[in-house]
């Protein structure tokens, strides 16, 4: 059920405001015409009265006059005229007693008898009607007061008339037929009708609605115009400017003229929208700086809203995923690289414990992840920040490899060779794994050198690093000692089998030319755990001496560091 606070709050603010004040304005012409019509009412049965006592009072003078006049014989036809006017409805003559007159023979005979001879002649037929009792207060009233007496009496209970009981004197003329031992000879009541007046107090009570229906009609089309031009006028100017504006037209003033609280509220939102202007101007300037910045940048930007769906990718994250901005958003920030365990790991867990850099699209990408809080710790937002660093792990892993590569013979260099025979050993004497050490030089290579020149002596040494790659397993660690040295790491290789690896590769070196030019090397080898060696700088020195005798035995050999059961080579292919 609606309150009549809500069936108001339906309404337009004009028509609340001529309801209001029509409701105010109604119930004073009410009041008004309630008071007025009940006045004129008071006003009219006042003046009915008035009229109806001054008839009343003609009629019992005329019929006083009559009877004095001894034309007692005619007074019943004179009632019986007088009851045929439209405003008398009943007219009747009453003793003293309450009983109607002329009905019976006893007033004639007591006057003939007074007369001492028969005056009047009695009536063939008597009937005796009481109209009053004897003791009725207003009879009593108007037998010791000798006035007319006017009383309103309801007839069944919804209609009123006017009756009056007015005394008859006995006077000097009447003495001598009456005699003159009362003043009261009896009594007329007359009883007359209010139709006249019920009929102008209805006239007054249609005339005064009618006047006030169009007071009200007026006042309303009146204050109709005046809302009209007053108020719902300017408050309409007003609400289209607020619509204009919340359409996004900023432009936009409104004319205040006066001093009123519509023009105030004019200058207000004038105010407001200079002001929403200003800021929007410096917002708009702010957000083409930023999308400057993020289309701009080199790096792929994609931002979610609050709800977690993509609202912006920049033209680096199409170019560097492979896929359009709307495919982004469409499929979500969950498959930006096709991996949802992933990207909702890198996220929620802000990349703790996960790697940040992932391939995607024949690309090494950077990842890094955020979701945003205002200051009252609600989520708007997520921000994904993708870094291409492919060209900088090649050039790391090109400087990686550079660092590690001797630059002459593409085999290891001497740092890498440190750190990977440091490891090894260690790890050697751990697991108490096997550790293979292959350690050789070219044999005269300074003759190379002196006799065909440095250049010849290089590509002796490249095609040397050339066959070491070729020739030794992935795992194997191929390095170049310094000069005209080399060495190889063989991890989890016995003794036997190191042995074996190093003459097959003398094999090789001996049965390969280098610009039509024969190459040997001599070799020494060494094992862990075969030899007892707590450094690695111990194992280097073991090798070299093993290198050493090779050497004293005549070159082109490998001599083992430790003792060897005989070993069994098969000789190369070719």
């Amino acid at each position: 059920m609606f309150s009549m606070r809500s069936i108001m709050q339906s309404f337009s603010i004009s028509t609340r405001v001529m309801i209001s004040i029509a409701s105010a304005v109604g119930l004073m012409l009410l009041w008004m015409i309630l008071f007025s019509v009940e006045r004129q009412e008071k006003t009219i049965m006042a003046q009915n009265e008035r009229t109806m006592t001054l008839m009343v009072t003609h009629v019992i003078s005329s019929l006083q006059t009559i009877m004095t006049a001894g034309y007692a014989n005619i007074a019943h036809d004179f009632v019986e005229n007088v009851r045929q006017d439209r405003n008398i409805i009943e007219f009747r003559i009453l003793r003293v007693d309450g009983q109607e007159a002329f009905l019976d023979n006893k007033t004639i005979e007591d006057v003939n008898r007074r007369l001492g001879r028969e005056e009047f002649f009695p009536r063939d037929r008597e009937t005796v009607k009481p109209l009053l009792d004897p003791k009725d207060p207003d009879l009593l009233w108007v037998s010791e007061n000798l006035r007319l007496l006017p009383r309103y009496v309801t007839v069944n209970g919804m209609h009123e008339r006017l009756v009056y009981l007015a005394p008859v004197m006995n006077g000097e003329k009447c003495f001598r037929c009456h005699g003159q031992e009362h003043l009261l000879r009896g009594l007329v009541q007359i009883t007359t009708s209010l139709t006249q007046a019920e009929l102008d107090i209805a006239q007054t009570r249609v005339q005064a609605s009618i006047m006030a229906l169009g007071a009200l009609l007026f006042m309303l089309v009146l204050l109709h115009l005046m809302i009209r031009y007053s108020l719902v006028r300017p408050l309409g100017n007003v609400m289209a400017a607020m619509e204009t504006v919340a359409g996004g037209r900023l432009d936009l003033t409104i004319k205040a003229p006066g001093r009123d609280e519509i023009s105030a509220i004019a200058k207000s939102f004038n105010k407001m929208v200079f002001e929403l202007r200003e800021t929007y101007e410096g917002l708009r300037r702010e957000q083409d700086k930023l999308s400057t910045i993020i289309l701009g940048a080199l790096d792929g930007i994609i931002v979610t809203d609050g709800r977690q769906k993509v609202v912006l990718v920049n033209p680096s994250a199409e170019q560097m995923l492979g896929k359009s901005s709307q495919q982004i958003m469409d499929e979500g920030w969950e498959n930006i690289i096709d991996d949802q365990e992933y990207m909702r790991a890198m996220l929620y867990r802000r990349g703790r414990n996960i790697p940040d850099l992932v391939v995607y699209n024949s690309r090494a990408i950077k990842i890094h992840a955020a979701t945003l809080f205002d200051e009252q710790q609600r989520e708007v937002g997520s921000t994904f920040m993708l870094r291409d660093v492919t060209e900088e792990k090649l050039l790391e892993d090109k400087l990686r490899r550079h660092a590690i590569t001797d630059a002459l013979t593409q085999v290891y260099n001497r740092r890498f060779l440190d750190e990977s025979l440091t490891n090894e050993v260690k790890r050697s004497q751990r697991y108490n794994h096997f550790l293979g050490f292959i350690l050789f030089d070219v044999d005269h290579f300074k003759k190379f050198n002196d006799t065909y020149g440095h250049d010849q002596g290089d590509r002796v040494l490249q095609a040397i690093g050339k066959a070491m790659k070729e020739h030794f397993r992935k795992v194997d660690i191929p390095c170049r000692f310094g000069g005209e040295e080399f060495c190889v790491l063989l991890p989890d290789t016995s003794a036997t089998g190191t042995y074996v690896v190093a003459e097959r590769f003398r094999r090789r070196v001996e049965q390969m030319e280098v610009d039509g030019l024969k190459v040997t090397i001599s070799t020494g080898v060494v094992t862990m755990p075969a030899c007892e060696i707590d450094k690695p700088e111990e194992l280097v020195k073991k090798a070299d001496e093993a290198l050493y005798e090779a050497k004293h035995k005549g070159r082109n050999q490998v001599c083992s560091a430790v003792p060897l059961p005989e070993v069994s080579v098969v000789p190369l292919e070719g």
